[in-house]
């Protein structure tokens, strides 16, 4: 039915599969945080059952960051992140001068949501165009997408979710009913249906992934989706609905305590790093499971080896240039990642986090991802005809 290589194809194949006619109707549903090694511990859910009797189900590799930011940029562009640039929770935006937080529309090391707009920064300077939404509306595709009303309709939605039919949602059990209508209402149009479900990551992030609490956050957002498409109540599709689930990273068992600084750990960092908007240093981009430094192009060697030696075996230290030549970031990297992308990038042995002190954010989980390793950097696709 469907061969990807990596979770950087699915866009593509959504829509030749709707262009072609393979399929009339397609629902996308993206479980934040539920990777491969989290789909193998609910594989006696009927839902998974299912995929695995009359469809697929299997591994397939994330892009790397491990991200959220990376992975539904890239499902509301149709771009992989080599690309759309837009690769952690924090990254440089150029035309500022300073690091940003794209979801959220703010400055990384200071000021509530949405004080980019404040500031005269605008959505359209850092989130990619035309939208996916878009590029299918050309092809005779209709988009719905379905968000989390905690954050939905958001300022970076503004571009992100443009030629789409935004529906906010008040949890799962309520996406996936909203899913299940959008694929069969009336219309002769060819129709993509996305719907993000965040509970996953959310439970991984307050009490990890090896927590009672994130297996029931799991098995609920598999309930609810068996509920809308397959229960009782669960309308009838036509010929020719495809469901297609995924995930876009894993999550691994982090502690505040196993959380390493690195300019606590290396007082003169600060001083070696590229220099911002009014001379400050810029600030870390990234997270706690993949830091990201601006450093001065002429300190990058003697940075990746000082702060190797001090890290020792509690973490890994890496120029991005090799990052880039290794293909880490994917076959195709454009400008848009090459002008915000930072010069080295640490990544924290399994189970710690490496940060800035000065950006304390995050550094409370006790579930987190950005990383290389497999349970991170394996996600899941799985198929399974509705109609």
């Amino acid at each position: 039915m469907i061969a990807l290589a990596g979770f950087a194809e699915l866009p593509g194949e959504v829509e030749r599969l709707l262009v072609t006619g393979e399929a009339e109707r397609v629902g996308v549903v993206l479980i934040d945080a539920f990777g491969w090694a989290f789909v193998e511990r609910h594989l006696d859910h009927p839902l998974l059952r299912r995929c695995v009797a009359d469809g697929l189900l299997g591994p397939m590799a994330a892009q790397f960051p491990s991200t959220t930011t990376a992975h539904v940029t890239t499902m509301h562009s149709g771009l992989p992140v080599g690309e759309h640039g837009l690769y952690e929770w924090r990254v440089l935006e150029p035309s500022a001068g300073r690091t940003i937080i794209p979801l959220t529309s703010s400055w990384a090391d200071e000021g509530p949501p949405d004080g980019l707009r404040a500031a005269g920064v605008g959505p359209e300077r850092y989130v990619p165009r035309p939208s996916f939404y878009e590029r299918l509306a050309d092809r005779g595709v209709e988009s719905v997408a379905i968000e989390p009303a905690a954050f939905c309709p958001s300022t970076y939605d503004e571009i992100a979710l443009r030629g789409a039919r935004v529906q906010p949602h008040a949890g799962v059990r309520d996406a996936a009913a909203r899913l299940a209508a959008a694929l069969v209402a009336p219309g002769d149009r060819p129709r993509y249906v996305f719907a993000y479900a965040d509970e996953v990551d959310a439970a991984g992030h307050a009490f990890g992934p090896s927590a009672p609490e994130f297996a029931a956050a799991g098995r609920a957002t598999l309930d609810g989706l068996e509920r809308a498409l397959f229960g009782p109540d669960a309308p009838t599709f036509a010929p020719g609905t495809l469901l297609l689930l995924t995930a876009d990273h894993g999550q691994v068992d982090v502690h505040p305590e196993r959380t390493d600084f690195v300019d606590l750990l290396w007082p003169d960092l600060a001083g070696l790093l590229r220099a911002g908007a009014g001379g400050r240093p810029l600030a870390a981009a990234g997270s706690g499971r993949d830091l990201f430094l601006h450093v001065a192009p002429e300190h990058v060697g003697r940075v990746v080896a000082e702060l190797q030696e001090r890290l020792g075996p509690r973490g890994t230290v890496h120029a991005t240039t090799e990052m880039l030549a290794a293909g880490w970031f994917g076959p195709r990297v454009g400008p848009r990642l090459r002008e915000r992308l930072a010069e080295v990038c640490v990544l924290p042995a399994d189970g710690r986090m490496t940060w800035w002190s000065t950006l304390g954010a995050g550094v409370t989980f006790r579930g987190h991802h950005g990383g290389r390793t497999a349970t991170e950097a394996t996600t899941f696709l799985a198929a399974l005809r509705l109609g």
